[in-house]
Protein backbone atom coordinates (compact mmCIF):
# COMPACT_ATOMS: atom_id res chain seq x y z
CA UNK A 1 0.00 0.00 0.00
CA UNK A 2 1.33 3.43 -1.21
CA UNK A 3 1.91 6.11 1.07
CA UNK A 4 -0.88 8.23 -0.47
CA UNK A 5 -3.51 5.19 -0.27
CA UNK A 6 -2.69 4.40 3.23
CA UNK A 7 -3.31 8.41 4.14
CA UNK A 8 -6.86 8.12 2.43
CA UNK A 9 -8.01 4.90 4.47
CA UNK A 10 -7.06 6.38 7.79
CA UNK A 11 -9.20 9.70 5.81
CA UNK A 12 -11.89 7.66 5.34
CA UNK A 13 -11.92 5.60 8.31
CA UNK A 14 -11.77 8.38 10.70
CA UNK A 15 -14.28 10.33 8.91
CA UNK A 16 -16.63 7.12 9.30
CA UNK A 17 -15.84 7.03 12.83
CA UNK A 18 -16.64 10.67 13.63
CA UNK A 19 -19.80 10.21 11.81
CA UNK A 20 -20.75 7.12 14.26
CA UNK A 21 -19.30 8.66 17.21
CA UNK A 22 -21.48 11.68 17.62
CA UNK A 23 -24.56 10.32 16.14
CA UNK A 24 -23.99 7.40 18.85
CA UNK A 25 -22.59 10.27 21.70
CA UNK A 26 -19.32 8.54 22.10
CA UNK A 27 -16.49 10.20 24.04
CA UNK A 28 -13.90 11.76 21.26
CA UNK A 29 -10.59 12.32 22.82
CA UNK A 30 -7.04 14.04 21.29
CA UNK A 31 -3.93 13.43 23.28
CA UNK A 32 -0.34 14.64 22.66
CA UNK A 33 2.87 12.91 24.44
CA UNK A 34 6.67 12.95 24.77
CA UNK A 35 8.45 10.08 25.17
CA UNK A 36 12.17 8.84 25.48
CA UNK A 37 12.66 6.16 22.45
CA UNK A 38 15.43 3.41 21.88
CA UNK A 39 16.67 1.57 19.45
CA UNK A 40 19.19 -1.31 18.63
CA UNK A 41 21.52 0.68 16.24
CA UNK A 42 24.51 -1.24 14.42
CA UNK A 43 27.60 0.23 14.70
CA UNK A 44 31.50 -0.78 13.88
CA UNK A 45 31.76 -2.58 17.63
CA UNK A 46 28.32 -4.09 17.29
CA UNK A 47 24.78 -3.67 18.10
CA UNK A 48 24.38 -0.30 20.21
CA UNK A 49 21.35 0.68 22.40
CA UNK A 50 20.81 4.27 21.00
CA UNK A 51 18.27 6.38 22.68
CA UNK A 52 16.32 9.73 21.12
CA UNK A 53 13.16 11.39 22.44
CA UNK A 54 9.92 11.17 20.32
CA UNK A 55 6.43 12.28 20.51
CA UNK A 56 3.03 11.23 19.75
CA UNK A 57 -0.45 13.05 18.15
CA UNK A 58 -3.22 10.97 19.09
CA UNK A 59 -7.16 11.14 18.04
CA UNK A 60 -9.78 8.75 19.45
CA UNK A 61 -13.12 7.85 20.36
CA UNK A 62 -13.98 6.09 24.04
CA UNK A 63 -16.58 3.15 22.64
CA UNK A 64 -17.38 2.15 26.01
CA UNK A 65 -16.19 2.32 29.41
CA UNK A 66 -13.52 -0.29 29.00
CA UNK A 67 -12.27 0.22 24.34
CA UNK A 68 -11.71 2.76 22.60
CA UNK A 69 -10.22 3.05 19.34
CA UNK A 70 -7.46 5.37 18.36
CA UNK A 71 -5.09 6.94 15.72
CA UNK A 72 -1.58 8.21 15.96
CA UNK A 73 1.13 10.21 14.47
CA UNK A 74 4.16 9.57 15.96
CA UNK A 75 8.08 10.59 15.89
CA UNK A 76 10.71 8.66 17.30
CA UNK A 77 13.38 11.17 17.22
CA UNK A 78 16.56 10.77 15.52
CA UNK A 79 19.37 7.89 16.26
CA UNK A 80 22.99 7.96 15.40
CA UNK A 81 25.52 5.05 14.38
CA UNK A 82 29.01 5.77 13.07
CA UNK A 83 27.44 6.83 9.35
CA UNK A 84 24.22 8.16 9.79
CA UNK A 85 21.57 9.75 11.57
CA UNK A 86 18.61 7.29 11.21
CA UNK A 87 14.92 8.66 11.39
CA UNK A 88 11.66 6.97 11.77
CA UNK A 89 8.19 8.14 12.05
CA UNK A 90 4.77 6.26 11.50
CA UNK A 91 1.37 6.49 11.34
CA UNK A 92 -0.87 3.73 13.52
CA UNK A 93 -4.25 2.95 14.96
CA UNK A 94 -4.75 0.65 17.97
CA UNK A 95 -7.54 -0.84 20.02
CA UNK A 96 -7.42 0.05 23.89
CA UNK A 97 -8.60 -1.92 26.93
CA UNK A 98 -8.76 0.14 30.08
CA UNK A 99 -9.48 -1.80 33.15
CA UNK A 100 -10.23 0.67 36.14
CA UNK A 101 -8.43 0.01 39.64
CA UNK A 102 -10.07 2.58 41.52
CA UNK A 103 -12.10 6.21 40.22
CA UNK A 104 -8.91 7.73 39.66
CA UNK A 105 -6.34 4.97 38.28
CA UNK A 106 -6.59 2.46 35.21
CA UNK A 107 -4.25 0.26 33.81
CA UNK A 108 -4.78 -0.70 29.94
CA UNK A 109 -3.29 -2.29 26.84
CA UNK A 110 -3.50 -1.65 23.47
CA UNK A 111 -2.67 -3.61 20.35
CA UNK A 112 -2.59 -2.26 16.96
CA UNK A 113 -1.25 -1.53 13.36
CA UNK A 114 1.50 0.91 12.32
CA UNK A 115 3.02 2.17 8.95
CA UNK A 116 6.50 3.07 10.17
CA UNK A 117 8.86 5.18 7.66
CA UNK A 118 12.82 4.73 8.54
CA UNK A 119 15.27 7.08 6.53
CA UNK A 120 18.77 7.26 7.21
CA UNK A 121 20.85 10.10 5.90
CA UNK A 122 24.39 9.83 6.02
CA UNK A 123 26.62 12.49 8.33
CA UNK A 124 28.91 15.00 7.10
CA UNK A 125 32.20 13.30 5.56
CA UNK A 126 30.28 9.88 5.05
CA UNK A 127 30.15 8.04 1.29
CA UNK A 128 26.73 6.12 2.85
CA UNK A 129 24.44 6.53 0.23
CA UNK A 130 20.80 7.98 1.73
CA UNK A 131 18.22 5.03 2.47
CA UNK A 132 13.98 4.90 2.90
CA UNK A 133 12.09 2.58 3.80
CA UNK A 134 8.84 1.73 5.24
CA UNK A 135 6.94 -1.26 7.18
CA UNK A 136 3.83 -1.98 8.34
CA UNK A 137 3.33 -4.20 10.84
CA UNK A 138 1.88 -4.91 14.69
CA UNK A 139 2.38 -2.37 17.70
CA UNK A 140 1.81 -3.31 21.20
CA UNK A 141 1.96 -1.09 24.56
CA UNK A 142 0.28 -0.85 28.39
CA UNK A 143 0.40 1.44 30.97
CA UNK A 144 -1.19 3.37 33.70
CA UNK A 145 -4.23 5.76 33.01
CA UNK A 146 -4.49 8.79 35.76
CA UNK A 147 -7.95 10.52 35.56
CA UNK A 148 -6.88 13.79 36.37
CA UNK A 149 -10.32 15.93 35.74
CA UNK A 150 -13.63 14.71 33.93
CA UNK A 151 -12.25 15.72 30.77
CA UNK A 152 -8.22 14.65 31.02
CA UNK A 153 -6.11 12.31 31.75
CA UNK A 154 -2.46 10.98 31.58
CA UNK A 155 -1.06 8.41 30.66
CA UNK A 156 2.60 6.89 31.55
CA UNK A 157 3.22 3.89 28.83
CA UNK A 158 5.61 1.84 26.99
CA UNK A 159 4.56 1.02 23.54
CA UNK A 160 6.65 -1.24 20.57
CA UNK A 161 6.37 -0.26 16.84
CA UNK A 162 7.55 -2.88 14.31
CA UNK A 163 10.16 -0.94 12.41
CA UNK A 164 12.74 -1.64 9.38
CA UNK A 165 15.70 -3.29 8.91
CA UNK A 166 17.24 -0.74 6.75
CA UNK A 167 20.26 -1.73 5.39
CA UNK A 168 21.38 -3.66 8.36
CA UNK A 169 21.61 -0.25 10.35
CA UNK A 170 18.76 -0.80 12.45
CA UNK A 171 16.48 -3.38 14.34
CA UNK A 172 12.99 -4.24 13.67
CA UNK A 173 11.93 -2.55 16.54
CA UNK A 174 11.23 0.58 18.28
CA UNK A 175 10.60 1.27 22.31
CA UNK A 176 8.71 4.10 23.38
CA UNK A 177 8.89 5.13 26.93
CA UNK A 178 5.77 7.72 27.33
CA UNK A 179 6.73 10.38 30.30
CA UNK A 180 3.45 11.71 29.81
CA UNK A 181 0.64 11.46 27.22
CA UNK A 182 -1.71 14.34 28.27
CA UNK A 183 -5.19 13.06 26.99
CA UNK A 184 -8.54 15.62 26.52
CA UNK A 185 -11.46 14.30 26.05
CA UNK A 186 -14.97 16.51 24.76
Amino acid sequence: MSNAQFRFVIAVFFSCLTKVTFAAGLTSFVAVGLGNTTAEVNSPSGQVTASGSGYRLVAGNQVSQLFSVETEYVDFGQFANSTSKIAAKGLGISGVLTMPLTSMFSIYGRAGYARIETTSTPLAGSVATPLSDTMAGLTLGYGIQIDLAPNASLRLSWDRYKSSTLADSFTDRVDMNSSGLLIFRF
